[in-house]
């Protein structure tokens, strides 16, 4: 039943499959690989990028969806720039350019335009790039878009700070900050230029301010180069005004802050400079050999960096090929599963007639274990209700046998009574008799009066009451004596009258002795027994 129900989960999952694969070519799942692509891109997965975005590209022309064409080769263009390839990105860069200008708006054309100002910048031709930022500027401004504007303004200040003009620099600062109250990542690379332009506008207490306030929020590793760059800022606003200590002291930060090998050369040139004003020739001639080192090393790292460049260039080449054929190939394959969906729309009908079949058997097999279950329980409660019927009558027989264990210790107990009243008589008559002068006299009735008090001490009806009492609460007396040892017979014959349940006075009378006498025997056996203050003798007794 289970393997039925999994294959049926798996013909729709196929399904879903043909049916994803027939959509693909749509502009909303177009954008979601170009976003994969970006992320690859990140990632620096550039030749699995490329070739992502090359394929997206590819169908966006196709179908003459030029919002995705733009976005991908924009992003080719992006890794190759990443790879340090300027000029393979410059060429997409200006393909994404024609894209926009001849279908898109004026967002995208600002967009290449500020990239490509930003790879003349690291490439430092500084007219070309503040010419593309200025372009992007302007296109800004003319759709009215004020965080661009703001964003492009500090671009401008950047590079103008880098052509020394300071002022025009300024101009663009000023411009740029109240457009980016909202934009904290904007305002921090215009703090920077603005701190840059104060400096070269020899202002340096304005620009050490700025600076050593960047300096406190750039600890985080993702803001490196953001830190060198204010390192540098500051190590030149001291070396300017002849602390070459402190100079000194922030171009060592700087080169033991985690950089890329292209900033090694700048800050090792630098220390060399500054050792040298210094007077230490030695240091300033080693740092001038490591910026020849680094040097070499960048040189090294740029044709290995070109070399993969070439590697992606061939793959991409090959990539591009095998889609050419594997465009024929994705035809045949779409016939194919355009069969596959007649076959399967036929197995899914039979697998779903037999998991009907089953469903129907199992729902019979389901009702007949529940009758079964039904006739379990119905025969455990059946059981459950013999129990406690048996538990009833063993409670009954239980309380019938104490009625009569009670029955018969207050027959037992009647027979005390009525031994102690006839004791009571008895010595009524004796003492009544003792009194007599005339019986005193006679020798023979003196003899009998003796007799009867023999008879009152012995009392030899006790033997007869104690083996009845044992009778009829049968193993009280051993588990008393079991228990405490000590008892005398004396207080046997108390407690045997007091489990009995007999009042003070009736236990005085059987023990001839006066109700005061037998509470105090009560409270002595009660210590001797070390019976609890919230216990009764009575209660103890009863629970022996």
């Amino acid at each position: 039943m289970h393997k039925k129900r999994r294959l049926y989960i798996k013909c729709i999952a196929l399904l879903m499959a043909i049916h994803s694969y027939a959509q693909v070519e749509t502009p909303e799942a177009l954008d979601v690989q170009i976003e994969e692509g970006i992320a690859l891109m990140f990632q620096k997965e550039h030749s699995q990028s490329i070739e992502l975005l090359i394929t997206t590209e590819t169908i966006a022309k196709k179908n003459e969806w030029y919002e995705q064409v733009f976005r991908s080769t924009l992003n080719i263009g992006s890794n190759y720039y990443l790879l340090s390839d300027f000029g393979e990105a410059v060429l997409y860069y200006l393909r994404a350019y024609e894209v926009a200008i001849e279908h898109l708006d004026s967002r995208q054309e600002m967009t290449v335009l500020n990239n490509i100002g930003i790879l003349y910048f690291q490439e430092e031709d500084l007219v070309q790039a503040k010419d593309y930022f200025f372009k992007a500027y302007q296109k800004a401004k003319d759709i009215e878009d004020e965080v661009k504007v703001g964003y492009y303004a500090v671009n401008l200040a950047l590079v103008s700070n880098k052509m020394k003009a300071p002022d025009s620099a300024q101009s663009y600062i000023e411009e740029a900050f109240p457009l980016l109250k909202n934009e904290p990542k904007v305002l921090v690379q215009g703090k920077m230029a603005q701190s840059e332009m104060y400096l070269l506008k020899k202002q340096y207490a304005k620009s050490e301010a700025i600076a050593l306030n960047l300096l406190q929020k750039f600890q985080d590793i993702s803001q490196v180069e953001n830190k060198v760059f204010i390192l540098f800022v500051l190590a030149k606003i001291n070396e300017e005004q002849n602390r070459l200590d402190k100079a000194l002291h922030y171009v060592i930060e700087a080169r033991y802050t985690q950089v890329g090998i292209e900033n090694r050369s700048e800050i090792y040139g630098y220390l060399s400079n500054l050792y040298g004003k210094m007077g230490m020739l030695e240091k300033a001639l080693v740092y001038k050999d490591s910026v020849i080192m680094a040097s070499d090393s960048l040189t090294t790292t740029r044709n290995r960096k070109l070399f993969e460049t070439e590697k992606v260039k061939f793959q991409i080449q090959n990539y591009q090929h095998e889609l050419s054929e594997s465009k024929e190939i994705l035809k045949q394959e779409r016939r194919f599963f355009y069969s596959i969906i007649g076959i399967t729309v036929l197995s899914m009908g039979f697998i779903l007639w037999v998991f009907r079949s089953n469903s129907i058997k199992h729902r019979q097999r389901k009702t007949i274990v529940e009758l079964e279950l039904a006739k379990e329980k119905s025969d455990y409660l059946l059981i459950q209700k013999q129990l406690r019927e048996q538990e009833t009558l063993a409670l009954l027989e239980q309380e019938r046998f104490k009625n009569e264990l009670e029955v018969k210790n207050r027959k037992l107990t009647a027979k005390a009574l009525s031994l102690s009243s006839k004791n009571d008589l008895i010595e009524e008559v004796v003492q009544s008799l003792s009194q007599n002068t005339l019986i005193s006299e006679n020798p023979e009735l003196k003899q009998h009066i003796r007799e009867l008090k023999k008879h009152l001490k012995t009392d030899t009806q006790w033997d007869s009451f104690f083996t009845h009492f044992e009778e009829i609460n049968q193993g009280f007396l051993d588990r008393l004596r079991r228990k405490h040892e000590k008892l005398t017979p004396s207080d046997i014959r108390y407690i045997t009258y007091l489990y009995m349940n007999l009042s003070n006075k009736e236990i005085a009378s059987l023990l001839n002795i006066t109700p005061q006498s037998c509470r105090k025997r009560k409270e002595r056996l009660s210590n001797k027994l070390n019976i609890p203050e919230d216990t009764t003798l009575h209660n103890y007794l009863s629970m022996i």
